[in-house]
């Protein structure tokens, strides 16, 4: 070899394991490390290359790290092309995998004698080495690499000299350990440090949130409304808050509810805005919502608020004046639970307030009893004085549609919350002394006739907006009843209201407002105080067509109120009924038959049509 050919001297030897031990201990990044092994290696041997291999991550194949005079181009082609697969190939296993598998040194005289070496033959000439001796890096007993020296000439390694490379081999195998090790020390030491300040950060978060909870909750306690607790949150977070129900509409907001202050929520066509209330609503979790690109905002906040497991509202926080952090997010969720505190609290008054009228509605609408003793005096109690005249509304959710109808219809229970919240939102904005209780399906309202007050019309008008814009696959029917001016009027008049939508209803009609006044003659009807004698009368004059249509399974009555409704035109009835005008003709001789009637005489038609009035206002068979 061009080496020389008696060991190098021991001091020079010692100085080299010396240097590579300082730049250990000096912390040198282990690219560089590898270099100086590699350079110290050929130095004191005086082989003309020399190579550090390392494993590569998965453990298939070494790749060189460090080296001295191999040319930058081989390295490369070694590493990407033609890297030392830790496995036999198609000409046998190589030389470097057979000293790494076996944890012996390997060498060669002439690579190009070796069939196992064809792989690399081509870049061996270009580099021009001939020979090899592959060390491998022993740490912990286990293989971590090889140190690789090549000479030019070839060169028969004797022992003396791979006991040399061994010892060399091994003094930089425990150099690339340790600084393995020290690497992943200072790794540790850097996520330890990571998380103690992130640690730091969050009980500092935690410290202040809780501050601004326990200023919100002194809010609360204060009797501050939703718009006061807004604006305290605001204060602290920088920002603006608005307070929303839970199908958008704005209950409170920190500033002037005008469209530069509009939330997201007034965007939700569009999709990422969308996204986020639906991932916020149904995570039940606070969630960021990007602002739009060219608005120059910060991202916003949005946390629902929960009320006994269900959304009840939503809370915003939009415009910061600085991006939100995790300080602010904790404050958020804080003021979140004030909020729905303060929600809780107005739920159960409302629910007491609820119950209360409807004690005092229950007793003036009871038509089996007299209203009790001292009933003005509860309803004093409640704001309405019954010295003054009070029209009765009533309010009732639409039956399910037709099968096969579009529309889907939510279970009853939410239907009839819904409408009583409808109501009492409409009751609030008008800031009116007015009572609302639920009555069984309907939700009755006593609404004061006195100057200055809206007309109850109106009321019924606002009302159906109201549920328009939030019921969800529901409607709702209003039927204005009369104005009562006497406690022992209020009955009467339920009951006139009742049977206007039991019209209104029983036609097909939906999301209707009925007032007596629209109803002509049926008025007269409604107004009758003894209903039996009413049906009495209509099954004194149909019951027998009812009967028999029961019995053979006809249409026969329904036949007789088509030619009725189509002003006693045979044809007109047929086309109605999807019959011809002989079936027609036919069941309405065997009517005439059966009920002894003559349809040609204005008398009989006007007892039968009345009678059919009769069944539309009572809810009979008709």
């Amino acid at each position: 070899m061009t080496a020389a050919s008696a060991p190098p001297e021991l001091p020079a030897w010692l100085d080299a394991i010396g240097e590579i031990a300082r730049a250990v201990n000096r912390s040198l990044p282990l690219a560089e490390i590898l270099e100086l092994i590699a350079a110290t290696t050929a130095r004191l041997t005086g082989y003309d290359f020399c190579a550090v291999l390392l494993e590569d991550p998965e453990g298939e194949s070494l790749l060189i790290k460090g080296s001295f005079g191999l040319s930058p181009k081989y390295v490369a082609e070694i590493n990407a092309r033609s890297p030392i697969m830790l496995r036999p190939g198609g000409h046998g296993e190589g030389p470097s995998s057979r000293a790494f598998r076996s944890q012996r040194p390997v060498a060669l005289l002439d690579i190009h004698e070796d069939p196992t070496c064809l792989p690399w033959e081509g870049v061996a000439s270009e580099q021009g080495y001939s020979s090899i001796l592959s060390v491998p890096l022993v740490a912990a007993h286990a293989p971590i690499g090889l140190l690789n020296c090549y000479t030019a000439q070839a060169h028969a390694f004797s022992p003396h000299e791979i006991i040399l490379m061994e010892t060399i081999a091994n003094q930089a195998a425990v150099a690339i350990e340790s600084t393995h090790l020290r690497t992943r020390e200072q790794s540790r030491i850097a996520e330890l440090v990571r998380l103690n300040e992130a640690l730091d950060a969050q009980r500092s978060a935690l410290q202040r949130a809780e501050e601004v909870h326990r200023e919100l909750m002194r809010v609360l306690l204060d009797g501050a409304d939703l718009p006061e607790i807004a604006t305290a949150l605001a204060r602290t977070m920088l920002c603006t808050i608005v307070v929303e129900d839970a199908h958008g509409a704005m209950l409170a907001t920190s500033h002037a509810a005008d469209t530069a202050q509009a939330p997201p929520s007034a965007h939700t066509d569009d999709p990422i805005v969308a996204a986020a209330i639906l991932e916020a609503i149904d995570g039940r979790q606070t969630v960021a919502v990007p602002a739009a690109a060219d608005s120059g905002d910060h991202d916003s906040l949005l946390t629902p608020i929960v009320l006994e497991r269900e959304v009840a509202g939503r809370l915003w926080a939009c415009r910061p004046a600085t991006p939100f952090g995790p300080f602010d997010r904790r404050s958020f969720e804080r003021g979140a639970i004030v909020l729905a505190l303060r929600m809780l609290h107005t739920r159960i008054a409302q629910e007491v307030e609820s119950r209360l009228s409807r004690d005092v509605i229950d007793d003036l609408l009871n038509p089996d009893a007299p209203p009790s003793e001292g009933i003005v005096e509860r309803a004093r109690q409640l704001g309405m004085d019954l010295s003054v005249s009070h029209v009765v509304l009533i309010a009732r959710p639409d039956p399910a549609p037709a099968q096969g109808a579009l529309l889907r219809m939510p279970d009853a229970g939410r239907t009839h919350r819904g409408l009583l919240s409808a109501v009492q939102r409409s009751l609030e904005r008008k800031k009116v002394a007015a009572l609302a209780a639920a009555r069984g399906d309907d939700v009755v309202v006593l609404w004061p006739d006195v100057q200055g007050a809206s007309p109850a019309a109106e009321l019924a008008e606002d009302l159906q907006r109201e549920i328009r814009a939030y019921a969800a696959g529901w409607t709702a029917s209003v039927a204005v009843g009369p104005s009562c001016t006497r406690v022992s009027e209020y009955a009467d008049a339920y009951r006139l209201a009742t049977g206007a939508l039991d019209l209104v209803q029983e036609s097909g009609r939906r999301g209707h407002v009925v007032s007596l006044g629209d109803l002509g003659v049926y008025r007269l009807l409604l107004q009758v105080k003894r209903p039996a004698e009413l049906a009495h009368f209509a099954q004194g004059v149909l019951g027998v067509l009812h009967d028999y249509d029961e019995r053979r399974e006809t249409s026969l009555a329904q036949t007789l109120r088509a030619y009725l409704d189509a002003q006693c035109n045979a044809a007109d009835a047929a086309a109605a009924l999807n019959v011809h005008v002989n079936t027609v003709a036919y069941r309405l001789r065997r009517v005439q038959e059966l009920l002894r009637i003559d349809l040609r005489s204005p008398t009989t038609l006007v007892e039968v049509e009345f009678a059919f009035m009769v069944e539309r206002i009572l809810g009979h068979r008709a």
